[in-house]
Formats: structure tokens, sequence, C-alpha cells
């Protein structure tokens, strides 16, 4: 089953026919945009193995100027992705597909910038709970419960969804660095004084990932394990991250080239600042 009316709320079993009802969209996507797509993916529950999710397709379109999209509508109405001129406010230009007559939705197309947080957010999330199952069942038992409560309510069913996603798209920007080669701006090298805490001077380097902004409003920060001189720039794997349970913001753990570390050398090498957090270390897992 694919499509649902618009504004009502009802869950079903995942289907493996939707994974092949994306492909073919999003071949035909392809089609239209050209090189004007710099990626397309499959997004949303139905991507999600193997929660209950609403019987439409999501499907995210990088990017790279949205000006260049224009030109593409009337291609894309007459392949049955349908623009309305309120959709066309980025971060995001939205197109749908379905029967207009029955008031029906079966796709959702969401065009976004290539590398925005938007872009990000959609593959980090899917990602994540892919690799977690019981986060995915966690968010599949949310989504009944408001199902239950807002069948005829697409909006509060939505807003209701919003706490869960914002705490789970904190935790997916993170594990979507585990195991990754990533450059680090340091900005608080080994011996340095920590700017607000006189007491506390850095026994490693500690810096961010340029760019890529955490939950704080501030850029994603990354300790330095490994290295026991001051650097000002570092280029090393992610090997664990640095939950922080009464924080907002998770911190990532990364070390140089073919070297390896322990939960517990780790856990003594960031007391400095862990001490004053509820946190909790996932090391990088065999699948990394």
């Amino acid at each position: 089953m694919i499509g649902l009316k618009r504004g009502t709320v009802e869950l079903c079993d995942h289907d493996v026919s939707w994974e092949e009802n994306a492909k073919e969209n999003m071949i035909k996507l392809r089609l239209i945009f050209g090189e004007i797509a710099i990626d397309i993916q499959h997004v949303g529950s139905t991507a999600i193995l193997p929660i209950k999710a609403k019987p439409i397709i999501d499907i995210a379109v990088a990017v790279n100027n949205f000006d260049d999209i224009t030109a593409l509508i009337p291609k894309l109405e007459l392949s049955g992705f349908i623009h309305r001129p309120q959709n066309h406010e980025p971060p995001e230009v939205y197109f749908s597909c379905g029967d207009e007559l029955a008031d029906t939705r079966t796709h959702h197309i969401h065009v976004v910038k290539a590398g925005s947080k938007e872009w990000q957010d959609y593959i980090n999330f899917r990602d994540y709970l892919n690799a977690y199952p019981s986060v995915a069942k966690e968010y599949e038992h949310l989504k009944l419960h408001l199902m239950k409560e807002y069948k005829h309510d697409r909006l509060s069913y939505t807003n209701g969804k919003a706490e869960f996603i914002q705490k789970a798209l904190r935790k997916a920007q993170v594990y979507s660095f585990l195991g990754k080669i990533i450059t680090v701006t340091i900005d608080r090298p080994i011996g340095c004084v920590h700017p607000n805490h006189e007491d506390i001077i850095y026994p490693i380097n500690y810096g961010y990932i340029e760019g890529v902004i955490a939950p704080d409003g501030e850029e994603l920060d990354v300790y330095i394990h490994g290295v026991n001189e001051p650097v000002k720039e570092f280029t090393g794997k992610v090997i664990a991250i640095i939950h922080r349970n009464n924080d907002v913001e998770d911190k990532l753990v990364a070390v140089p080239k073919g070297f390896t570390a322990s939960k517990e050398e780790i856990r003594r090498t960031v007391l400095f600042q862990k001490q004053f957090y509820d946190s909790e270390i996932e090391m990088i897992s065999v699948n990394h």
C-alpha cells in the first residue's frame, strides 16, 4: 500500500516494496534533474527497517543552487511531481505526488542544499535508526501512541514527534562520524588554560570540526587522544563518542591513524572535564 489521505495519520507494517518504489522514483528524478542533483536518497520512516510508517515515500534531493530548480518545474509536474509557490521557500523546496481528486499523497520530494544541515539530518536520522533497532522501535512506539490520539490531526501528530526527533538527531550527528577520518582545528592545545575556568589546564589537544554545528550552536568538539604535544590542526580517525547525559551536546574522540585506545584510557584522558558531567563513552563498533 502506498498513499494516504492528506491530513490523516495511518501507520502500516513495513513493506519491502517501498524501497523498490523509492528506487524507481529516484531514477525518474535523476533523469529530470541530471547534473543539478548532487545526490538523491530515500529517507524518512519508509527507509527505516522494519518499523511501521505512514505509506508515503520521502525522497531527498541535494542540489547546489535552488535557482536551478525553477526551469525543471514543468518537467517535474509532467512526471507527477507537483509543486506549489508556497513550497518554494529555502531551506527546502517541496514537491508531492498523489491523487489530487482523492486528496491523497504518495510521495514527498524534499529538495535541499547539498551538505546543508537539512540534508545531513535526513541522512543521519535514517542511518542512525537503522543502526540502532532499539531506538527505531522506541520511535515506532511513540508514533503508534500519537496515531491513536491524533489520527485526524497530522499537525499535532508531527509536533508530538519533535522532541524525540531532536534528541535522535543529536545522537545521529555524532554517530555519523564514528570510524570516519576527520580534520580538527585545535583551539585549545595541550597546556592551555580553559577560557572560563583558570583551574582547568588541558592535558590533551581539543578542537572542533569546522562547519559542523552541534546542538549548542557551536562547532562540534573533538578530543585528540594519542598526541602528546600541542598542535594547531589534526587529522585522524574517530574512535569514540562521549555522551553527555546532563548537557545539550556530545563530544568525539579521535586518534592518529593506526593508534588504538581502550575505553578506560579515554576515560582517564578526558577526566579533567568529564568529572563535571554525567557521561558515558561509546567506542567504535567492529562494523566500522
